[in-house]
């Protein structure tokens, strides 16, 4: 038990989510949206800085690289002021965008593979990503969001701790060597546990089982986009996205999770709960 506990309290890890979590339960609490905005896209700028090495290597030259910049920051902008018909509306520009960018990119061998992967970068980070500010405009949209950071971080959390000590199978030891069943089932407790403590102290007045089935769900895609980002730096031979956050690696690796389990906390709030 002793060993428990000193890995538990001499982690990194532990004092960067005992700092940044009441920092970012204010910031939730107090900031306008427009400082939301401008949050988030001081993040996405990090995330697609790191990530960026992961898809395109050195070959994304600026033919791409200036348009997909350009494309990822209306994404936001067009979230932020048009909501889901914006965003929506952005996704189908990116689109028709990328595929006058490789008309213009001609027959060489790598062009389609590359311009695939600029759809796939964009749908990943900044379309994924938009959906928080979505989340912001529904009905208890700063505890929505308070919400997806819980199931996600504090999922990964119940995850990594019950996995270090108790897993046994591995659950995808290609990409991810380190995760286990057990901390993978352990994490979508975590989701349903941080869901209905929002409900008991009274911050979303939904149904503590709805908001547990909601947090089950987000928690399972939040794993997901953790495996899809391991799957990223693995086949780059990497660690960690970048080295900004003490023992979490880079930005990307701290909004992963959050990048796939944001579209669902929106689609199932404004489809099923509100």
């Amino acid at each position: 038990m002793n060993e428990v506990v000193k890995k538990i309290f001499c982690n990194s890890r532990v004092y960067s989510a005992l700092v940044a979590l009441p920092l970012l339960a204010l910031l939730i609490a107090w900031m306008p949206k427009w400082f939301f905005l401008l949050l988030l896209l001081v993040i996405l700028a990090l995330a697609m800085h790191e990530s960026w090495p992961m898809f395109f290597g050195e070959r994304g030259g600026f033919l791409l690289h200036g348009p997909v910049w350009a494309i990822s920051f209306l994404m936001l902008l067009a979230a932020y002021w048009g909501g889901t018909v914006g965003l929506t509306g952005s996704l189908a520009l990116a689109l028709l965008i990328l595929v006058l960018l490789l008309f213009e990119a001609g027959l060489e061998s790598e062009a389609l593979p590359r311009f695939a992967l600029a759809l796939l970068f964009v749908v990943y980070l900044p379309f994924f990503f938009s959906h928080l500010l979505l989340i912001w405009d529904l009905p208890h949209g700063r505890a929505l969001v308070a919400l997806l950071l819980m199931v996600t971080w504090g999922g990964d959390a119940f995850s990594y701790y019950c996995g270090s000590y108790w897993g046994k199978r591995k659950l995808s030891p290609r990409i991810s060597p380190n995760k286990t069943i057990e901390g993978f089932v352990a994490g979508l407790f975590g989701g349903a546990f941080f869901a209905v403590l929002m409900n008991w102290l009274g911050f979303i007045d939904v149904a503590w089982n709805e908001l547990a089935a909601l947090g089950v769900a987000a928690n399972f895609c939040g794993q997901l986009g953790d495996l899809f980002e391991s799957f990223l730096k693995r086949s780059h031979g990497i660690k960690d996205s970048g080295s900004l956050i003490p023992g979490h690696g880079g930005f990307l690796d701290r909004i992963d999770s959050v990048l796939f389990a944001a579209p669902v906390i929106f689609y199932a709030s404004t489809l099923w709960i509100f």
